[in-house]
């Protein structure tokens, strides 16, 4: 497979995309940043939480969950929060949610000392409907219909939603994402990255996990790469207009264009395609 690393995911994923997925679960905000990078800084053999996020007012812990959550999945969290806010590099709070399909909505109060309780949010998926949400999405796919950002977030979550099935439903979000091939690198970054920690925390098999992520490897390497040749060619298209501005600016205030071809390293011919451009 192509060489993939877990600090790509998200890596093309822009913030009004990845707000769809919170707007899901209530939390509004106008600045999400991955941490990726630093999330793989952390222990990973005892501490690695799903995603952490920079959000306007807080720092965010994000964990998927299939099962309740309970004191030792509190515990956790808690080393989680305390772990993630020693490395932290800006002066917000860190706090955590869980993205459950194993209960509703709540609110988590553990207490860990005779002085202290850690607060949580679960955030619930099993007011989703799985069959409804395939048949939305597949539906507009056959009739050539526009998908929406957050019918994809919600078919991204699919093997969350309805974990009975969840091998099944990778598969087939896997499948469709491959076939959308006009989603946005954003769109396409986030989904997959679903996906992939999905597969990573919940397939049990070993040689099955590996296979589904290395499938999902791929493409998420070849969307990454496409990112990064998309920035660079922006790079170096405001590179060009920028060194146009100040070459028509050296024409206009009269600058012989033989000396700004020897100032800039600018070849004259390119300089007088300039000045016939803007009939200097």
């Amino acid at each position: 497979m192509t060489e993939f690393t877990q600090d790509k995911i998200f890596k093309n994923t822009i913030e009004t995309d990845a707000a769809i997925l919170f707007d899901e679960f209530g939390v509004s905000t106008e600045m999400i940043r991955f941490w990726t990078k630093e999330l793989r800084l952390l222990d990973p053999k005892d501490y690695r939480p799903d995603i952490i996020l920079e959000l306007d007012d807080r720092n965010l812990i994000v964990e998927l969950q299939s099962t309740k959550v309970d004191d030792e999945f509190s515990a956790r969290g808690l080393t989680y929060v305390s772990v993630a806010n020693r490395v932290k590099k800006n002066s917000k709070e860190m706090d955590l949610m869980v993205i459950s399909s194993a209960e509703s909505s709540k609110i988590i109060y553990y207490q860990y000392n005779n002085k202290n309780v850690f607060v949580y949010e679960v955030k619930g998926l099993q007011d989703m409907d799985a069959e409804q949400i395939i048949n939305n999405v597949e539906l507009k796919i056959n009739s050539n219909k526009e998908i929406s950002s957050q019918d994809l977030v919600r078919y991204s979550l699919l093997p969350l939603i309805d974990p009975a099935n969840m091998i099944s439903h990778i598969e087939r979000v896997m499948d469709t994402l491959i076939e959308l091939e006009d989603l946005s690198i954003s769109l396409k970054s986030l989904s997959y990255g679903i996906e992939w920690l999905i597969v990573d925390k919940y397939v049990s098999d070993e040689e099955e996990r590996n296979i589904l992520c290395d499938r999902l490897g791929d493409r998420m390497t070849l969307i990454y790469e496409y990112g990064e040749r998309r920035e660079q060619i922006g790079i170096e298209k405001g590179r060009e207009e920028n060194t146009e501005n100040i070459i028509r600016n050296l024409l206009i205030s009269g600058i012989d264009p033989q000396k700004i071809a020897k100032t800039t390293k600018v070849p004259l011919s390119k300089i007088n395609k300039i000045k016939e451009k803007y009939e200097l």
